[in-house]
């Protein structure tokens, strides 16, 4: 008897992301490349948008353009967010040449990206944003 295999669920398909971006077009962009990969995206287009939408433990990343807010701003939100919810990652969208860094942008230093799936994903999001 013919039994179909069954499809594998991706590591992917439980992960959530924050996208905080002004600019509505390479907000959806990035947003379409995570989804594409089974990631639950959810988008705001300001630090007070995002301020709604996160909840403690919520999410597994955080994706945060630095370049178009204060950087007084940024480091409150994230501080905010790394004293209520110490496990969830914070990544700066800080454009060429790192693109992404997990450190702030004034300590931005090449790290390279997470290996297995989600690496995969995050390469396949640079290269696209």
């Amino acid at each position: 008897m013919y039994q179909p295999r069954l499809r594998r669920r991706s590591v992917l398909s439980c992960k959530r992301v924050l996208l905080i971006d002004r600019c509505q077009a390479t907000c959806e962009v990035r947003a379409s490349v995570l989804r594409n990969q089974g990631v639950e995206v959810h988008a705001a287009a300001d630090l007070s948008g995002a301020r709604f939408l996160w909840h403690p433990n919520s999410y597994q990343l955080i994706m945060l353009d630095t370049r178009r807010y204060s950087p007084v701003d940024v480091l409150e939100f994230c501080e905010r967010i790394r004293s209520a919810s110490p496990r969830e990652r914070i990544a700066f969208l800080v454009g060429p040449p790192n693109y992404l860094s997990f450190t702030w942008p004034g300590e931005v230093i090449a790290e390279d990206a997470p290996s297995g799936q989600w690496g995969e994903t995050v390469k396949r999001f640079l290269a696209a944003a």
